[in-house]
């Protein structure tokens, strides 16, 4: 039985549609890891936050990203005692943290409140360097305060009337 050219052009041609279909799992399990994680809420804690001038003061704080609900919960205590609670609307999520926060970054665009109806401008960019995540605020242009993070955790969040 003798192939004409058009059949053994057509039979290279659907081979090689076919396998360029195939994704390379390592990639595909890199890039869901990564996507997961980005998805995931995070809460980062530390013990003292870094002034605009560079000031380390003594300020234990609680920071919890939650990309479901597009709010990001900043609880701390001054050094005196005081409270400080506020929470940032995300508005934009660029992320690229790596499965174990080990490297990449992710940079929260967004808002913050005002009880008068304003909105003030604020930036958070989260940047992991060997599994050390590092924060910098900014109130619209202006660079605000900095930490370091070594203590984070994924929170698993639980739907509601769900006990296990």
């Amino acid at each position: 039985m003798k192939n004409s050219p058009k059949t053994i052009i057509g039979l290279v041609g659907i081979f090689l549609l076919s396998t360029s279909l195939v994704v390379d799992p390592t990639i595909q399990l890199k890039q869901n890891a990564e996507q997961e994680i980005c998805g995931q809420i995070i809460k980062y804690s530390t013990n003292s936050i870094s002034a605009p001038n560079g000031d380390e003061l003594p300020a234990p704080t609680d920071i919890t990203v939650n990309p479901v609900t597009r709010l990001i919960m900043v609880e701390s205590i001054r050094e005196n005692g005081d409270k400080v609670e506020f929470e940032t609307q995300i508005e934009s999520i660029e992320c690229t943290f790596s499965e174990k926060l080990m490297s990449g970054r992710a940079e929260y665009k967004g808002y913050v409140p005002k009880p008068d109806g304003q909105k003030d401008p604020a930036r958070l960019v989260f940047e992991a360097n060997d599994g050390v995540v590092s924060l910098t605020a900014y109130a619209g242009e202006e660079k605000g305060i900095s930490a370091k993070f070594t203590k984070w955790e994924i929170i698993n969040a639980k739907p509601a009337g769900n006990n296990n």
